[in-house]
């Protein structure tokens, strides 16, 4: 029985050690937090609502992640937020026609631009759509424009217009607990990964509480807490290179919650560098709570930074005078995930300055094989894309192939 050690209990991990499992393998799972999930981690919110500090849309075309709930008996919940609808408002009003075909401009130009940013411009759209669409993307990628590849806005493409949207009944983070339930013993909590070393006879993984000694690895950590394993020898190579320079866009959520509940909506605060939103609860009825979603780092300070909520909240309060927010402080909830040192970002960004390298990235080193959403090809940046990552990584180590 061949005998791997699965570093990070996040989506990539736990569906690689899952798939490990299935294929007849011995697997160990080391975790560095004192919960699974990474980073998909859904938490109470007053009156039994949950809401997603992590990972929150569940997207038409899901399908690893769709299976995989209905396995676990897991209901998929009707957000019903119009998250390809979200336009501004007022002054900064702008119907969805007019974006939509400022999109199909920007998209026929990305072809032959060097940057998302040079892509907007050549479309020479009127300046408030221009600003409009620099606004969404720069957001929705967690990076500044002008320092992403304009293949963003073909994966852009299928996010605006009408689709469904969906979470998990009880929050996303009940599929890495069920993962992990099934897998029992064999994970490890509170066991972060210090010291690797490999040869092509094996792997023998150093944490704070032992050593695990396997046949192959799979390595499921973001890039930055990546670095921070000491690796014996050190990696080197294309693939080396490659997880060396991923970048990740940096994000934050405001929750708050609502003294009266408001059916599902989406507004853009062009000026204020954010979108918001309310949804459904997990029985059809309007939740209660409005959330806002906001990228870059230079958008997350201009709001007040990832401590203090007061001046987003005061944003928010002027932008959505439609909603009934609860004035008490401690109704407000603060999400980000740059600070945190077993991430160090929100998801993985298409960087001009440090560009994703696909196929190398899916490529193991040895004994030592990848795996992420960083690592998940076109699904980078998604749920489902851990998951795909995942079992691709697992794949490789039962021979195979890319899966």
């Amino acid at each position: 029985m061949t005998r791997v050690v699965v570093l990070g209990a996040g989506f990539a991990g736990l569906a690689a050690a899952d798939a490990l499992r299935a294929g007849g393998a011995e697997v160990t799972v080391l975790e560095a937090r004192e919960r699974v999930g990474g980073r998909v981690w859904s938490v109470p919110f007053g009156d039994g609502a949950v809401v997603e500090r992590g990972a929150e849309f569940i997207l038409p075309g899901y399908e690893v992640m769709e299976e995989l709930a209905a396995r676990f008996g897991i209901a998929l919940v009707r957000k019903g937020t119009p998250y390809g609808r979200r336009v501004p408002t007022g002054e900064e009003a702008v119907t969805q026609a007019e974006l939509e075909a400022a999109f199909a401009r920007v998209a026929a130009a990305a072809a032959d631009a060097a940057s998302a940013g040079a892509a907007i411009a050549a479309a020479e759209l009127e300046p408030r759509l221009a600003t409009l669409l620099r606004t969404r993307v720069a957001i929705s990628n967690g990076h500044p424009v002008d320092d992403l590849e304009a293949s963003v806005l073909a994966e852009s493409a299928s996010t605006f217009g009408d689709f469904e949207n969906w979470t998990l009944a009880g929050g996303n983070m009940r599929l890495a607990e069920a993962l992990a339930t099934e897998l029992g013993a064999a994970v490890h909590l509170g066991a972060a990964a210090r010291r690797v070393r490999w040869s092509p006879d094996g792997v023998s993984v150093a944490t704070d509480v032992g050593e695990v000694e396997a046949e192959a690895a799979v390595i499921a950590v973001p890039t930055l807490p990546l670095a921070a394993i000491e690796f014996d020898p050190p990696l080197a190579g294309a693939t080396a290179e490659a997880l060396r320079v991923v970048r990740c866009g940096q994000n934050s959520k405001l929750f708050v919650r609502l003294r009266s509940p408001a059916p599902p909506s989406a507004i853009m605060s062009v000026a204020g560098h954010y979108w918001s939103y309310t949804q459904l609860g997990a029985g059809g009825e309007p939740a209660p709570f409005v959330v806002g979603y906001t990228g870059t780092r230079e958008a997350i300070e201009a709001l007040g930074g990832s401590e203090d909520p007061e001046r987003w909240l005061a944003a928010l309060r002027a932008h959505r005078t439609d909603l009934d927010l609860d004035p008490d402080p401690a109704a407000a909830l603060l999400s980000s995930w740059h600070d945190d040192p077993w991430v160090g970002g929100a998801y993985s960004a298409r960087s001009l300055s440090a560009p994703i390298r696909d196929a190398e990235l899916a490529q193991p080193i040895g004994p030592l094989h990848f795996a992420g959403e960083h690592t998940a090809g076109a699904w980078h940046g998604l749920m489902e894309g851990a998951l795909r990552s995942g079992r691709r990584a697992a794949a490789q180590v039962l021979g195979r192939g890319a899966g």
